[in-house]
């Protein structure tokens, strides 16, 4: 499988050293230098990743990333900059991004992880998550698709991380999900601080589509194990459970 990647990186240096590694692992590269038109770059090209620079000398990044996304690009993007912490991590993930990558940067995890996240395989098991059909929960109508869902009808309005969960949670119904499983099904790190992250994750979303936030019916947390998706039809065998 041939792979192009896009990089948006304005340091020279790191973008000949990118060169020069993809060159070697087989994988072409591009090269654009600014991600306020990443779009129309995308539309032009057609990359199979995308790899861009993130940090606070880089306003554009995220509001980029939407935009791709809200124009229904779902390839890979890698995002790369200084060590972030884990608010960075959501933020990313949130705006739509599969990875973050800290410097000093380690070239062959970056080409490694592309090649993963282009290559992995669509099946049932756990880590990998199929697209279903839409589908109701209860009033909730979930469009994977269109990575949307609506509520009696009203869009929820849910932001790329909050749906990407709520996809991993359907995905592997009436499942214990750990923290560390969810985190990878997320792909956001396996970092024990993350954690923290993750609940406040799971906090909005309960707010999204739970009747009850303070008592969930559909998100329901398993003392020291994780959380649990239980569909409308198994909520009374799992609440006896």
């Amino acid at each position: 499988m041939s792979i192009n990647i896009l990089v948006i990186e304005p340091n020279e240096a790191q973008r000949d050293a990118l060169r020069s590694h993809f060159s070697k692992h087989r994988m072409e590269m591009s090269v654009w230098y600014s991600s306020a038109t990443l779009v129309e770059r995308v539309e032009r090209e057609q990359p199979t990743a995308i790899v861009m620079r993130a940090g606070p000398g880089y306003p554009d990044t995220y509001a980029s990333l939407r935009q791709l996304r809200a124009a229904g690009y779902e390839m890979p993007v890698v995002m790369i900059g200084e060590a972030p912490d884990v608010s960075d991590k959501v933020l990313a993930l949130e705006f739509g991004a599969d990875d973050f990558l800290a410097e000093p940067l380690n070239l062959l995890e970056l080409s490694t992880r592309i090649r993963t996240i282009v290559q992995r395989p669509v099946g049932p098991a756990l880590g990998v998550m199929q697209v279903p059909r839409p589908r109701m929960l209860g009033a909730i109508e979930i469009d994977f698709a269109a990575r949307r869902a609506r509520k009696h009808g009203r869009d929820l309005g849910m932001r790329p991380s909050e749906f990407a969960l709520l996809k991993a949670f359907v995905s592997h119904p009436l499942q214990v999900l750990s923290r560390a499983t969810l985190l990878q099904l997320l792909q956001v790190g396996d970092e024990s601080r993350s954690e923290r992250g993750l609940d406040v994750l799971v906090f909005r979303l309960r707010a999204l589509i739970e009747d009850d936030p303070d008592r969930p019916r559909h998100i329901q947390t398993m003392r020291g194990r994780g959380y649990i998706f239980v569909p409308p039809a198994e909520e009374p065998a799992a609440v006896a459970a």
